[in-house]
């Protein structure tokens, strides 16, 4: 009985032992357990299926847009068969691709074409850009939207004696030109003394502006400035200044500036008929009177 009973004990003992082990892989998926990893370079025909993929909440993705292509206005070119018709040119991202035009839309898609080398050579071109395209100066004064068009130091003013024009710049870029006409004297020099009827030449100034009955508006400039007088005592020193009857000389002068006239005929005709001042048409110092700050920068050359 004893030994019987030791038996019995001892396989009890065996059945408990084995439990775990059995109990632990039952928690596991036996499926998974007897699975074999096969690598093999055979196709397949099962469709392959990517695991979703999630976006936060609140997330923005900025998808870069397709390259799209503008198109010129259309211009004129004569083909083989001297059939007249209309194409253009083609740009992509701002940069022409050579050779190519418009093909008719269909549905209100439009293609480029790419044309033969033999009809690229007859292409007439684009037309002549208008007399009345805007300058950068003006484009740039439009799209000013604080007080920096009230500074002094934004405006430059450029005048060309030997030209007729006078030239207005905004904040570096060309805003726009003007006809203008100078003294009366036929030495377009510049101006020594009062009264020589010569425009000066230097850099100045604009210190004042004030209407005027007889020139609308008069845009007063700082002559003589510390150059000038230099220049006209060392000539009074030398004997340069003329002497009068009366023993005296003429002064450095004074009272030089932009206005406009009261002889259009004349500013139309591209005479000088001043005394020594800057003259434009009535419109155009309107326009200055306007724009131009006091302090801004006017330098006159020959």
């Amino acid at each position: 009985m004893k030994m019987g009973s030791g038996r019995i004990a001892t396989a009890a003992m065996l059945v408990v032992l084995a439990a775990p082990p059995a109990f632990a892989r039952s928690r596991h998926h036996p499926a998974l357990d007897t699975q074999v990893m096969r690598i093999t370079e055979s196709p397949t025909n099962e469709a392959v299926v990517a695991p979703p993929v999630t976006v936060p909440d609140g997330s923005v993705y900025d998808t870069p847009l397709p390259r799209v292509a503008s198109v010129l206005p259309p211009v004129p070119i004569a083909t083989d068969n001297a059939a007249s018709a209309l194409a253009t040119i083609a740009t992509i991202d701002g940069t022409q691709v050579d050779g190519a035009t418009t093909a008719a839309s269909q549905d209100g898609v439009q293609t480029a074409a790419i044309t033969p080398p033999d009809a690229r050579k007859e292409f007439v071109g684009p037309p002549e850009p208008s007399r009345a395209a805007r300058t950068p100066g003006s484009i740039l004064f439009d799209q000013t939207r604080d007080d920096s068009a009230l500074d002094p130091v934004n405006w430059a003013v450029s005048v060309y004696k030997k030209h007729h024009e006078l030239s207005v710049y905004y904040k570096g870029r060309l805003f726009k030109k003007y006809a203008a006409v100078f003294g009366r004297n036929l030495d377009l020099g510049a101006k020594l003394w009062a009264q020589d009827r010569r425009t000066p030449e230097g850099a100045y100034n604009i210190v004042e502006k004030y209407p005027s009955a007889r020139f609308r508006w008069f845009l007063r400039l700082n002559y003589p400035n510390l150059l000038d007088r230099v220049r006209y005592e060392t000539m009074r020193i030398n004997g340069v200044v003329p002497v009068y009857r009366d023993g005296k000389s003429p002064e450095v002068g004074s009272a030089i500036g932009i206005h406009g006239t009261d002889v259009p005929i004349l500013n139309a005709g591209r005479i000088n008929w001043t005394t020594g001042c800057i003259s434009v048409d009535n419109r155009d110092i309107d326009d200055l009177d306007r724009l131009l700050p006091v302090g801004t920068v006017v330098i006159i050359k020959p």
